[in-house]
């Protein structure tokens, strides 16, 4: 997960790929694609040995994590697995995806897929609800492009305070269900 910055030159003959993370930038608005599109076909024989089966979605509830205009993560704070269901629950009622943090993942509270950070997925939806996240520097690349940040953590030195828009001081216990009768 580099963060290489190079000045490339290379001959005007040759052919040259790059790659970019899709939340890196905003979508174009319609009719604002200047870019020529050249469309080619591949000429390529099968191989033999390997075959396309399908395509299936991940097949949980809610918006997609990548894809979310709204995203509730929760972190190691939460305590257990059981107490996770706070996140889900208050992710329901916004309309929001649900991510985590990697101590949450690592914890056994949520399955990998629902990580976010450097290590997991590159999320830039227009509000991300940190909660009982500490803000390590991995988790937050992973957050870099989101809107409006708020955090909700007891420790009001927490590094997610740094970056939040929004933040609450406080157990998140009593603060999401207080959240939840504002809803």
């Amino acid at each position: 997960a580099g963060n290489a910055i190079v000045t490339v030159k290379a001959p005007a003959d040759s052919i040259v790929v790059a790659t970019i993370r899709g939340a890196s930038f905003s979508a174009t608005a319609e009719g604002n694609d200047s870019a020529e599109v050249e469309s080619r076909s591949a000429q390529a024989a099968d191989p033999g040995h390997t075959r396309y089966i399908g395509l299936q979605s991940g097949g949980g509830e809610g918006p997609d994590l990548q894809t979310a205009d709204r995203v509730v993560s929760g972190g190691r704070a939460l305590g257990s697995a059981e107490k996770f269901e706070l996140i889900f629950n208050f992710a329901k009622k916004l309309g929001a995806a649900v991510g985590a943090s990697r101590a949450a993942v690592d914890a056994g509270y949520v399955p990998n897929e629902l990580q976010v950070g450097q290590t997991g997925k590159i999320i830039a939806p227009e509000l991300y609800f940190a909660i009982g996240i500490s803000g390590a520097i991995q988790h937050l690349t992973g957050i870099k492009d989101a809107g409006t940040i708020v955090a909700i953590n007891k420790d009001a030195e927490a590094p997610i305070f740094e970056i939040a828009d929004y933040g609450l001081v406080g157990d998140l216990f009593q603060l999401i269900p207080e959240l939840e009768q504002l809803l």
